[in-house]
Formats: C-alpha cells, structure tokens, sequence
C-alpha cells in the first residue's frame, strides 16, 4: 500500500511539472486568456489530486485574481465609452458656440445668449425707433423744401438711432476718416457685405449717403417709412425696367453731389469673403462723374454671423476702414478689381 501511495504520489509531480511547463508555453505565446487557462486546470486539480494546501491556495488566489482583473476591464471600457460620449454631447449642446464655417469664427459664448441678446436687440431698436420716426416725420417738411436731395437732417436721425442701437451690444472703431469726401460732393461708397448690421455700422461714418433696398424692404413697418422719408432708392429686382430707372436716378443723384451706398457683391457673404464685384456701381460711378470709396467691413459676420435658423447676437469689435479713394479710368473691370484688392 505504502508503495502505491508513493507511485500516486510521483504521478501527480509528474503531472503537475507538465502543467507547468505547458502553462509558461501558453505565457510566452499569449499573455492573456490561456495564462488564465493553464491556471484553472491547476485549481480543477486541486479537487481530485492530493496536492498540498500551500499549492491550492496560491493556485486559487490566482484564479481569483484574474477573475477580478477580467471583469474590471470591460467596465472601465464601458464607463470611458460612456464618458467620453457623454463629454461630447455636452460640448456639443451646452457648451460654448464654436466656430460658423471652416473654423475661422469661434465664439465664447453659448448660443442661447445670443439668441437672448438678438431678442433685445430687436425689442431695444423697436423701442427707439417709436420717437425717432416721430421726430423725422415732424422735420421731414422742412427737410422737403430746404434740403430736397441730401435730406442731411433725416440722415443724423438715422446715425442717432443706429448709434444708440448697437451702443449695449458691441463697439466700433472706425479707421481713415480723412479719406472721405466733403458732404457736398457726390461719390460711390463701396463696401463688402457680410451681415445685417452693415447698414447700422455705416450710418456712424457721419457723411450723409443713399443706398438701394428691394422694394419689399420698403414696406416694413418703420423701418420702411423711416427709408422712404430719408430719400433711399427703391428697386424691384426682378423688373428690368424697375432696374434702369433705378441706375438713372443714382446717376442724378451722384451729379447734384449726393453719394451713393453700394454693395457690388449683391449679397451677404456666408463665410467672410469676398465674392466677385458686379459692374453695376463703377458703371455709375463713370456716368456720374464721381470717386469711388473702398470701405472694408470686418467684425459684422462675427457679431452677428449670416445663416439659416434663429438670429444670433455676439459681442465684438467692428472694424471700419476708409481707403483713399479711386478716380476714374477707362478699363472698368480693372478699376473693379483693383477697388476689390483694397478693400481685401
């Protein structure tokens, strides 16, 4: 008997030595599950072999470790997959307003701000505009039968009511003033269109100007009367008529000394640049005998960028730069594109 429990005892060395050396096989080739492997048949052999409790316990502290590391793992994937999503998501809904194309105009702040801030500014403009069109029908009389064409009077009402529009809201630096042509002399502003308050940034220059709306515009509530009694220039722009009476009266009003507004892309940028120039305002300027005045516009489409979707109000700097302005040459398209070069 004694001899048959030493044989026993030889066969489980032998057996254990193989499972060890099968199990530092497995660890070389594959670090991973098989290490886990060779160690659960180590611990199975616990059960039915005579082994000593110093091997078991090691064998079974092993298992249960792996087992604690295998389940660990999944779970910190699972909670970075979730976190990182739900990061994004947050940035993407709560966070602040990034850029509007390509990256160029970041934002800081969140887009229901803005979206508050355009309300007030529509509601603040709105309150102003009651006395102010007050005021403008009251001298506009006067205006009719001593300043006919200019109607310089109406014209400081609009600058008054522009100014106090975008005072809360964003600031205006305005560069070149000296490059602008006496009030008594007609000339063609030309400048780049990039949002809305292009017009509300213009009337600061404090020269008194007309510019061409479509017709439509001129049947707002105020807004429209307040254009009609400071003598702007209507259009109907798909009225080819409408279109060369329109050119007609800008080129009598260039010759009597008044100036003109102009934006010769024809409509807003939606990234920031410039499109191609249309002739239409150098065309006049040469029939009219008038100078041509660069105006370069930069910091509107930031404070309230051009897009689909609710109107969005940021704070900012606007930029207005007057360039030296071009007198006439022969070749229009080169006169068009060197104005467009000064204004970039």
């Amino acid at each position: 008997e004694r001899e048959r429990e030493r044989e026993r005892e030889r066969e489980t060395e032998s057996e254990d030595g193989n499972d060890r050396e099968g199990g530092s096989e497995k660890v070389e080739g594959n670090a991973g599950g098989l290490k886990r492997g060779g160690v659960a048949n180590a611990a199975t052999e616990c059960k039915y072999t005579r082994r000593s409790n110093k091997d078991c316990k090691a064998t079974r502290k092993k298992v249960k470790g792996l087992q604690a590391n295998s389940v660990s793992r999944p779970r910190q994937r699972r909670e970075s997959g979730f976190g990182d999503s739900v990061k994004a998501s947050a940035s993407a809904d709560f966070g602040p307003s990034g850029s509007e194309e390509n990256g160029e105009t970041l934002h800081t702040l969140p887009k229901f701000v803005a979206y508050i801030r355009a309300v007030l500014f529509i509601a603040w403009t709105s309150l102003l505009s009651l006395p102010l069109i007050c005021v403008m029908i009251a001298v506009s009389p006067f205006v009719y039968l001593f300043d006919r064409k200019r109607r310089r009077l109406n014209h400081l009402v609009n600058q008054v009511w522009a100014w106090l529009s975008i005072l809360p809201f964003f600031r205006v630096k305005i560069s070149g003033r000296e490059n602008l042509p006496p009030s008594t002399t007609g000339a063609v502003y030309v400048a780049n269109h990039q949002s809305i308050m292009d017009i509300f940034v213009l009337f600061l220059l404090g020269k008194p100007f007309k510019f061409v709306s479509k017709i439509e515009v001129f049947y707002v509530p105020i807004i429209g009367l307040a254009m009609y009694l400071t003598g702007h220039v209507a259009l109907k722009r798909m009225d080819g008529r409408s279109q060369a009476q329109t050119f007609k009266q800008c080129i009598n009003l260039l010759k009597e000394g008044v100036s003109i507004l102009v934006f010769p892309e024809g409509t807003r940028s939606r990234d920031g640049k410039i499109k191609a120039f249309k002739s239409g305002a150098f065309k006049m300027a040469r029939r009219g005998e008038a100078p041509v005045v660069p105006i370069s516009l930069d910091g509107t489409s930031k404070v309230m960028p051009h897009g689909s979707g609710f109107l969005r109000f940021y704070p900012g700097v606007v930029n207005i730069t007057i360039h030296e302005a071009t007198q006439l040459t022969t070749d229009v398209d080169e006169w068009m594109q060197g104005t467009k070069e000064q204004i970039s």
